[in-house]
Formats: C-alpha cells, sequence, structure tokens
C-alpha cells in the first residue's frame, strides 16, 4: 500500500508538472508525459513478455533437454574463451549457430542469450561439464555435443591451435578421441596452415568416421558400423528435442556413406 501511495503520488507531482505554464504548453507536456508514459509502459510490457515467453518455453521442455543445452552452450562459451575474453563477435557466432543450424527462434534465441551471460559467469570446469554430459547423456548426445563444438569452431573458416587443443581435451573426456577426424576439423586446420597433404585420403577419412584407425579389417569395419548405426539412431535422441535429432539424421548419413566408401574401395563387402 506505502508502494502504491508513493506511485500515485508520483504520477500526481508529473501530470502537475505537465500542465504547468499555461493552458497550450501545459497541453504539449501533457501529450509529450503521456507518449513517454506509453513508450515505457509498452517497453516494459514487451520485455516482460519476452522473459515470461521464454519461461513457457522452458518450462515445456524436458528437463534433461534444458540441462543438455544449458551444458552445451558453457562448452561453446568455453572454447570461445580459448583465444581470450568472449566477444561481441564469438556471441554472434554461437548465436547464429543455434538459429541457423538448430532452428531457433524468438523466445528460444533470448534463452541462449541468457545461457551466453550466464555461462560467462560459471566457474565449472570443462572437465565437470564434460562428466555431467557422460554421466547423464548417452554416447549418441555425446557425439552430437562434439559435433556442435567443431561446427562452431569451424564457423569462421579457421580452427586456431587453442581451438584444436580444446577439441581434443573435450574429445579425450568424453570418450570420442578416436572420432575425432571425422569430422574433419584437423585436416582443415592444416589446410588453413599450410600442413601436411590437402585433404586425406577418403578412405581414411571414412575409417575416422566409424571411429576406426587405418588398417582396420573388414570384420572391424561391418561390427563399427552396426554398433554406430544402432547408436545413432536419430529416434535414440528425441528426448533432446527435435533440432538434436536433425543433427542425428544429419551424423547418420554421414556414417551410411562413409561405409559405403569403405565398400566401394574394396575393404568391405
Amino acid at each position: 500500500m506505502i508502494y502504491g501511495s508513493n506511485l500515485g503520488c508520483l504520477l500526481v507531482l508529473l501530470l502537475l508538472a505537465a500542465v504547468g505554464g499555461g493552458p497550450l504548453i501545459g497541453l504539449a507536456r501533457l501529450a509529450l508525459f503521456f507518449t513517454v508514459f506509453t513508450m515505457a509502459a509498452a517497453a516494459i510490457g514487451s520485455w516482460w513478455l519476452r522473459r515470461h515467453a521464454v519461461r513457457l518455453y522452458t518450462s515445456s521442455q524436458s528437463e534433461r533437454h534444458n540441462r543438455y543445452v544449458e551444458t552445451l552452450v558453457t562448452l561453446l562459451v568455453r572454447l570461445a574463451q580459448v583465444d581470450g575474453p568472449l566477444d561481441r563477435r564469438e556471441v554472434t557466432v554461437i548465436r547464429h549457430f543455434f538459429e541457423r543450424d538448430l532452428g531457433y527462434q524468438g523466445e528460444r534465441l533470448l534463452w541462449v542469450r541468457d545461457l551466453i551471460k550466464e555461462a560467462q559467469d560459471s566457474t565449472e570446469s570443462v572437465a565437470d561439464l564434460c562428466e555431467r554430459l557422460v554421466g547423464d547423456f548417452e554416447f549418441q548426445a555425446r557425439l552430437i555435443a562434439i559435433e556442435v563444438l567443431t561446427r562452431v569452431a569451424q564457423a569462421d573458416g579457421n580452427v586456431s591451435p587453442a581451438e584444436a587443443g580444446f577439441l581434443e581435451e573435450v574429445a579425450r573426456h568424453l570418450g570420442l578421441a578416436p572420432f575425432m577426424g571425422g569430422f574433419h576439423w584437423q585436416s582443415r586446420f592444416e589446410e588453413a596452415r599450410g600442413f601436411g597433404t590437402p585433404r586425406r585420403e577418403a578412405t581414411t577419412e571414412a575409417l575416422a568416421e566409424l571411429g576406426l584407425a587405418p588398417g582396420a579389417d573388414a570384420d572391424e569395419i561391418k561390427q563399427a558400423w552396426r554398433k554406430l548405426s544402432m547408436e545413432n539412431h536419430p529416434d535414440r535422441v528425441t528426448h533432446l528435442g527435435e533440432e538434436f535429432r536433425r543433427v542425428a539424421e544429419q551424423r547418420m548419413r554421414r556414417i551410411n556413406a562413409a561405409y559405403d566408401v569403405l565398400k566401394s574401395a574394396g575393404m568391405v563387402s
């Protein structure tokens, strides 16, 4: 009640100030006052609606989905920080990925923006974040996480040595080191820096896609392909949301394409 009476007194004082100084001047001031008041009320209302929309969206999603996105965004911020403090360009790259690749719009992008801000203040280590992924999520979800990280790292066309080291560290923590060659980030980095051959052999990349080293025999290739086909089936990540199901579908196509390359090369019948 005290707050309400104080607000009422303030409005009365503003109105008195608005109408002071003669009828015409008073009317002009009154019109200006109501214009400013309406604009401020509209801005506050818009902000409240957007914040409310974010809350409605997150409450409509599963706890696992929200926790997965929160962990993923924090890892993306850690990736961006390996070359120095997070800047506006890097924030834009992260937001654009969620918008372009995952189809986030409106309140979903606002949520990502909030998560980026929270991640900057987080003190969780990379090891702790990866441990959360390993403990709470299955193999497929971890593969999607490392894929998202590599895509964002490649977004500016150049993966720096610090970013490459970060990706290797995350892959080790997630138990995905054998699959890193399949994401092509290393070969692209070498091309950009002028190291090694322009492109690795197609069969070597196909084996890396299946988590295999050069020299794998036909039985190892078949077993790896069957295992990955089951583990990476898009239906296994439905709980993460439709956006990550699409990423799983893309990865499933790459797994099958890699197997086709090895079959064409006569490495498996």
